[in-house]
C-alpha cells in the first residue's frame, strides 16, 4: 500500500499540470500523499524492530550481525547521496555551484532511514534489554516531536557543518530531516517490540488495542485541538508539529489495524507482495530516476514538466505501477533462484553508473 501511494504520489506531483492541482479533491490527495512517507517510516521501525527481536543475542552486542547491517544502513546513506550527486562527471565538481551542494546534502528519506538505523542499532547495544529498549524509543519519540521547533530555529547552518545542520532542520533544504521524522521510525520500534511479545499470537486484539484505539485518540484528540479557536495557535494550527505528527500518526496506525484485520481472513499471502515489499529500495530508485531523473539520466520530469492532463497523468502512473513491482519482484527472484547471476548483475550496474560518472 506504502508502495502504491509512493509511485503514484510521485508521478502526479511531477507531471499534472498547476490547473488541475486545486479542489477538495486535491487537498485530499496532498493529506494522503504526507502519509506516504510515514507509512513507510513507521513499517521500517517495524521490520528493525522484529528482526532484531528474532536475533536478539548477535545483536545486542558487537558481532558480525552488527557489522553487516551497519554496512547496509550506510549503503542507504550513501544512495540517498548518489541520487542528488551535485553534477553529471567528477570532473566538473571544482565547478559545482552552492545551490547543487546545497541540495547534494540535503536529507532525504534514505539518508533518514540509514542514520536513524545506525543509531537505533547502537541504541541495542547500549540498553541490551528489550524492555529497557522499547521504552527508550518509546520516550525518544516523544521528546523529539516535543522539541522539533526549537531545533529548527536554533541556527544550526551558523554553528555546524553544512552537511551535519542539514539532518537537523528543513530550513537547511532538507526534506526529510530527523526531528520529527525519526520519531516515526521509533514508534514503528515500539510497535514491532509489543507485536513481537504478545501481538502475533492475538492479532485482532494487537490491531485494537496497539494501533486502533491509539490511533483513533491521536487523530480525533488533534482535531479537537485544531478546532479550539480560542487556543494561541489558532491562526496556523496545522503548523503545530506535536499536531500535525498527531493526525498523521493516527490515521497510519488506524490504516494498519485494517490491514491487520483483514490479513485475518487470508490463510495465506501471495509470495508476490513480500517478494516486492523486500525489494522497496531499488523500486524506488528506480522510479525516482523514471519520474524526476538523476545524474545518469533525463526524466519524465524534465521531458514534460507539470504540464499533463489528469488522463496523461494517470497513463503514466499505471504504466508506473504495472512496471515496478514485475521489476522488483523478478529481482527477487534472481537474488534467490539465480545469485551467482544476481551478483555479477549488481556489479555490472554498479561499475556502469559509477563509469559514467567518470
Amino acid at each position: 500500500m506504502a508502495l502504491v501511494f509512493m509511485l503514484y504520489g510521485h508521478t502526479v506531483s511531477a507531471l499534472l499540470a498547476p490547473a488541475y492541482q486545486r479542489g477538495t479533491w486535491f487537498e485530499v490527495w496532498q493529506f494522503q500523499r504526507g502519509l506516504t512517507s510515514s507509512l513507510f517510516l513507521l513499517l521500517a521501525g517495524f521490520a528493525f524492530s522484529v528482526a532484531t527481536s528474532r536475533h536478539w543475542g548477535s545483536h545486542q552486542r558487537f558481532s558480525p550481525a552488527v557489522v553487516k547491517r551497519a554496512r547496509r544502513f550506510a549503503f542507504f546513506v550513501l544512495l540517498g547521496y548518489a541520487l542528488h550527486f551535485p553534477v553529471a562527471r567528477f570532473v566538473l565538481l571544482p565547478g559545482a555551484t552552492d545551490e547543487r551542494w546545497r541540495a547534494f546534502l540535503a536529507v532525504d528519506v534514505l539518508q533518514l532511514i540509514g542514520v536513524t538505523f545506525l543509531l537505533v542499532q547502537a541504541l541495542v547495544l547500549v540498553t541490551r534489554s528489550r524492555a529497557r529498549f522499547t521504552w527508550t524509543a518509546a520516550l525518544l519519540a516523544i521528546a523529539m516531536v516535543a522539541v522539533t521547533h526549537w531545533v529548527w530555529d536554533a541556527g544550526w547552518a551558523r554553528a555546524l557543518p553544512p552537511w551535519l545542520a542539514a539532518y537537523l532542520s528543513p530550513l537547511t533544504g532538507s526534506l526529510f530531516p530527523l526531528f520529527p521524522l525519526a520519531a516515526y521510525v521509533l514508534v514503528g520500534i515500539v510497535l514491532g517490540q509489543i507485536y513481537v511479545a504478545w501481538g502475533a499470537g492475538r492479532l485482532a486484539a494487537y490491531a485494537n488495542v496497539v494501533l486502533l484505539m491509539p490511533g483513533v485518540v491521536l487523530a480525533a484528540g488533534a482535531w479537537a485541538v485544531v478546532s479550539l479557536s480560542s487556543a494561541p495557535w489558532a491562526s496556523d494550527p496545522w503548523n503545530v508539529m506535536p499536531i500535525q505528527v498527531a493526525v498523521r500518526m493516527g490515521v497510519c496506525l488506524v490504516i494498519l489495524s485494517v490491514v491487520a484485520h483483514a490479513s485475518q481472513r487470508l490463510a495465506r499471502l501471495p509470495h508476490f507482495f513480500g517478494a516486492v515489499a523486500q525489494e522497496t529500495l531499488l523500486i524506488y530508485f528506480l522510479h525516482l530516476c523514471i519520474v524526476y531523473g538523476s545524474v545518469w539520466n533525463s526524466g519524465l520530469a524534465q521531458r514534460f514538466g507539470a504540464s499533463l492532463g489528469p488522463t496523461a497523468t494517470l497513463a503514466c502512473v499505471l504504466l508506473l505501477l504495472g512496471t515496478m513491482p514485475v521489476v522488483g519482484w523478478y529481482w527477487h527472484w534472481l537474488k534467490h533462484a539465480r545469485p551467482r547471476v544476481a551478483w555479477w548483475t549488481r556489479v555490472a550496474v554498479t561499475g556502469l553508473l559509477v563509469g559514467r560518472l567518470l
